[in-house]
């Protein structure tokens, strides 16, 4: 900061201190007025019908250098069953496992709400497979459904429920943008001050 500015504060630091303490009182109030997120996570490996492809990569050595898993075909598109702006879906290529997220000010809700989609989840695909059944003429098809069906772990191997929280508290950002804000609001203030005393 300048000396001239400095100066400029020190000659009007009524005014400055003034403007700042509003500001910070207001930066205050929203800080308590907003309140803390929670989220929760779920986890499962969906397998379709026609099950996964996975990607191999091998250098000279025979050292594995990348591995990745891609959904197969003949399954169900699981990103068209997120109904709620605060379920997050993502999928990590490296184990082809997704990860269902919820974010809500109320930590049940975010639970329940992870937990809620994967019961869905389980049910839509048996309802799916039920419905591709109807479709399918070849037996070994037809047996291979049928199991899928009466095992859903067959086609879900990994299914994690969210059993806590993690506390999303980014408020700090209200403070360190509302102290910013503050001080610059305060120093144009005392500027237009300044020269308004000159006119």
């Amino acid at each position: 900061m300048s000396i001239q500015l400095l100066k400029l504060i020190k000659k009007n630091i009524k005014t400055f201190l003034s403007i700042f303490f509003i500001c910070i009182s207001f930066t205050t109030y929203i800080y308590h007025t907003n309140p803390i997120s929670y989220s929760a996570k779920g986890f499962f490996k969906y397998i379709e019908p026609e099950g996964q492809i996975k990607t191999t990569k091998i250098d000279g050595n025979g050292i594995i250098t990348y591995e990745s898993f891609t959904p197969g075909d003949g399954g169900l598109y699981i990103p068209s069953l997120i109904k709620s702006d605060s379920l997050n879906l993502s999928l990590n290529t490296g184990n082809g496992i997704y990860t269902v997220t919820s974010k809500s000010f109320d930590p049940t809700s975010a639970i329940n709400d992870v937990n809620n989609f994967l019961s869905r989840l389980l049910k839509s695909n048996t309802d799916f497979l039920k419905d591709k059944l109807l479709s399918i003429e070849d037996e070994e098809k037809k047996i291979k459904i049928n199991s899928l069906i009466k095992t859903p772990k067959t086609s879900f191997p990994l299914i994690i429920e969210a059993e806590k929280v993690e506390i999303v508290d980014k408020r700090y950002l209200i403070i360190f943008y509302g102290f910013i804000l503050s001080f610059f609001i305060s120093l144009t203030a005392s500027i237009l001050k300044e020269r308004v005393d000159e006119i």
